[in-house]
């Protein structure tokens, strides 16, 4: 039996439906006809960066074994099924659809889906590789999800995650999800999954707050234990059904390592270097410092959201060296790297400068101007020498990351990642 694989992407809008749902409505259509599965559907994050992205930036494919005859049936399946489910009236969703038969796919495919996973690419770049290698390409409002169907066939998923997804019955769509937190806490306790609970907001985290279908969905590094978690989860709504998705959600996919003047808007890099300013916190609690490698320089960001982080590098120092993993967004200040998480290498002596105590009467003394030195107010007494100290370090060596809360789906934990037993996760 020929293999044949279909891509779907861009079915979504702000206001509603979810490209998982329309990849598990057409997974059961295609089963209930007669196809054969060849592996669990795969659910692929793109860049996270994207700017024409809906939410998570999800692509599906699915992958069957299908006789001849059957072919012909199943792509005309594929296409209805997009065409029914896709949110219409939105400028901004533009489904695609990619159908490949063949075992193989071709090297350059999935080069090309690492890279829509990492960076910027361009439609007409996907349109004519999936056309080169004689898949077929059906486009709906300008077609902009051809890019994410053609990588979510082609992205290498070699040591995946599972996510099992419930869904909800389309009269609850819209409302408030109803789901016990009780059970959630017994999930997360349970060790059978991750980033279901936020113990630090008391948040669940396995549920999503948009109208889409989504019920909640349980990640997990295995199949079995996505189901079981999910099993264990106290639904006080109907479910429609269940699919278990293979995925490079929380694998860091994302991350490429660069030099600083490599660095380009969009990009998901590691980079490494030494701190060049002294962390400055702005108004709304958000924390942001200079990075150097010696040749580049680029702004860090530790914003709100990411919980205790914005502490970590509030105590990071000028000449600490450090390797910053995260998403680069193009500001007014110039590149930002939003931190998702942060490994510091080696710590710098820091020395602190600060007027003296005055030696007659012992009471801090103040600036006498630029190059004048330092007078105390009460005593008159007259000093060229400031008082130099240097700071007891709290901040220790190790990784650190962002709270769940503010965690990306492709971002890897640090509880399922192999790290040095000097691990300090915050």
């Amino acid at each position: 039996m020929p293999f044949l694989r279909i891509g779907v992407d861009d079915t979504d809008s702000v206001s509603g439906m979810c490209t998982t749902y329309v990849g598990a409505v057409l997974e059961k259509r295609l089963l209930d006809m007669g196809l054969e599965r060849l592996e669990p559907c795969h659910l692929v994050r793109l860049n996270p960066n994207c700017p024409f992205k809906t939410r998570g930036n999800a692509a599906v494919s699915l992958h069957f074994k299908a006789s001849d005859v059957m072919v012909e049936e199943a792509v005309d399946m594929a296409v209805k099924t997009v065409e029914e489910l896709y949110e219409k009236g939105f400028e901004e969703t533009q489904p695609g659809v990619v159908v490949f038969h063949g075992q193989d796919v071709p090297s350059e495919w999935r080069l090309f889906a690492l890279r829509a996973v990492r960076e910027m690419v361009e439609l007409d770049e996907a349109v004519k590789l999936a056309e080169r290698h004689g898949a077929q390409v059906f486009m709906f409002n300008g077609g902009r999800g051809v890019i994410g169907a053609l990588a979510a066939i082609a992205c290498p998923l070699t040591n995946p995650t599972y996510e099992a997804i419930a869904y909800r019955v389309r009269k609850n769509w819209g409302t408030v999800r109803r789901i016990d937190k009780q059970s959630v806490i017994r999930l997360h306790e349970s060790g059978l999954s991750f980033d279901s609970y936020n113990p630090e907001t008391d948040e669940v985290r396995i549920t999503p707050h948009t109208p889409c279908p989504v019920l909640a969905g349980v990640r997990s590094l295995t199949a079995e234990n996505a189901l079981k978690g999910l099993s264990m989860v106290r639904f006080l709504e109907e479910v429609e059904m269940v699919t278990v998705f293979a995925t490079n959600q929380a694998t860091d996919m994302h991350l490429a390592e660069k030099r600083l003047a490599e660095v380009k808007p969009f990009d998901n890099v590691i980079v490494t270097g030494h701190v060049a300013s002294m962390p400055e916190t702005t108004v709304g609690g958000h924390v942001f410092f200079r990075l150097s490698d010696g040749v580049g320089e680029i702004t860090c960001a530790a914003y709100r959201p990411t919980g205790r982080l914005r502490h970590i590098v509030s105590l990071l120092r000028p000449g600490d060296v450090v390797k910053v993993m995260g998403g680069v967004k193009p500001k007014p200040q110039g590149n930002t790297l939003n931190i998702e998480k942060l490994q510091v290498i080696q710590l710098a002596q820091h020395q602190m400068v600060r007027p003296p105590t005055c030696p007659s009467c012992g009471k801090r003394m103040d600036s006498a101007g630029f190059g004048k030195g330092f007078r105390c107010k009460s005593c008159r007494m007259r000093t060229n020498k400031p008082e130099i100290t240097v700071e007891e370090r709290v901040l220790r060596p190790g990784f650190y990351e962002v709270s769940v809360s503010a965690r990306r789906h492709l971002s890897k934990p640090l509880c399922i990642q192999d790290v040095s037993p000097t691990t300090n996760s915050q």
